[in-house]
């Protein structure tokens, strides 16, 4: 992809992505809502699901299918649910699982970029990508090209865009996708830090490592329902009725 095709692709994204903030006050809802992709056959991705979302540190996990990338894009008004209503009352940080590299932008001008896409001026997105980089332990490597990033860097670089416009509440899509152990970790201690300055969480993950801190809520998404909205100890002692929350209990247990 050309640096041109990439600030396109970037450029694109400014409504999809970064223009979902609404008020001052916290609180994301989904009221029963469903989801379908109209060239997938007629059965929903999503179907009938209510949660709400607040201040506690949030896992999102199920299996290969469940619907965990398309719940997390009906939050972030990226995709509009067929039925429902989803009730933003909070300004909401979004990373992809992949964060794309920028040929020809360094890390910082990376950030300033999407701190722009934001909807910020150029000195507040100085002021943002500074402020982003630093709480992502990015700050020695501001002035290095964004695609020299290694795995769990350019993780990070996707969480300081995601901070870019200051957010109440991160929507991390699989942050640690793919990433060896060492890099987990230095995302997983930036996610701490921010849940301990008070921002809000939700991650999704496939990883069983991921269960853990900094969370303290977690949420099993299967076939578009939620089947189970508790606490880790909930998770991990209770005897489930769902096979499947069962079966993941478990799984992770003996991890």
């Amino acid at each position: 992809m050309s640096a041109v095709q990439s600030a396109q692709h970037w450029t694109a994204r400014r409504t999809e992505v970064f223009s979902i903030a609404t008020t001052d006050s916290f609180g994301i809802r989904a009221d029963r809502i469903s989801f379908r992709y109209p060239r997938r056959g007629s059965q929903d991705v999503i179907s009938g699901l209510t949660v709400a979302l607040d201040r506690r540190p949030t896992i999102l996990i199920g299996p290969n299918g469940a619907g965990k990338s398309t719940f997390m894009r009906l939050l972030t008004g990226q995709i509009r649910p067929s039925g429902g209503t989803v009730t933003r009352e909070a300004r909401l940080g979004w990373s992809a699982q992949h964060t794309v590299a920028l040929p020809g932008f360094t890390v910082v001008e990376q950030v300033r970029y999407a701190s722009w896409l934001a909807g910020l001026s150029r000195a507040e997105a100085v002021t943002a990508a500074a402020a982003g980089l630093s709480r992502t332990n990015l700050t020695e490597l501001a002035d290095r090209p964004a695609t020299e990033l290694s795995g769990g860097e350019l993780s990070r670089l996707g969480i300081a865009c995601a901070l870019a416009s200051s957010p109440d509440y991160l929507v991390l899509d699989e942050p640690t996708a793919s990433l060896d152990p060492i890099a987990r970790r230095s995302v997983t201690a930036v996610l701490e830090a921010l849940a301990q300055q008070g921002t809000g969480i939700l991650v999704s993950s496939h990883t069983a490592t991921d269960v853990g801190s900094p969370f303290s809520r977690l949420l099993v998404l299967d076939r578009g329902r939620l089947e189970f909205d508790g606490s880790l100890d909930e998770f991990f002692t209770r005897r489930h009725a769902s096979g499947v929350v069962a079966d993941l209990a478990q799984a992770l247990r003996g991890r």
